[in-house]
């Protein structure tokens, strides 16, 4: 199996990412974090997501966004970054309206989605 680096971007602070990281025992399975308070400009600015794949010298087309909204959607969409909408989360509308690769219910099914 190929180990993929991992990054969050929210909207959330970098201290409040990184504390909810740690309390879940996951802030050591990803590389960066990318906060509201990271730059002068928040999803759904695709300058965000652009920022971050930039942070490692990735193409839009090598990397996934996992999302719970359509704020990640639009986001992941002016990047030209694919998306997987999570089926929990923040969003508004139906996920039939969300534009997305594919929606789970699951973290544990990306594996097969990205092999």
């Amino acid at each position: 199996a190929r180990s993929l680096p991992l990054a969050v971007c929210t909207n959330k602070s970098v201290q409040l990412a990184r504390t909810i990281l740690e309390r879940l025992e996951l802030a050591d399975y990803f590389a960066r974090i990318i906060g509201g308070d990271s730059l002068p400009y928040r999803k759904p600015d695709p300058r965000v997501l652009q920022a971050l794949l930039a942070s490692f010298a990735a193409a839009p087309r090598d990397a996934l966004m996992v999302g719970d909204s359509e704020v990640d959607a639009e986001t992941a969409q002016a990047a030209r970054v694919q998306m997987v909408l999570m089926r929990y989360g923040y969003r508004r509308g139906p996920i039939e309206d969300i534009p997305c690769l594919a929606a789970l219910e699951h973290f544990a099914v990306l594996p097969e989605l990205i092999a």
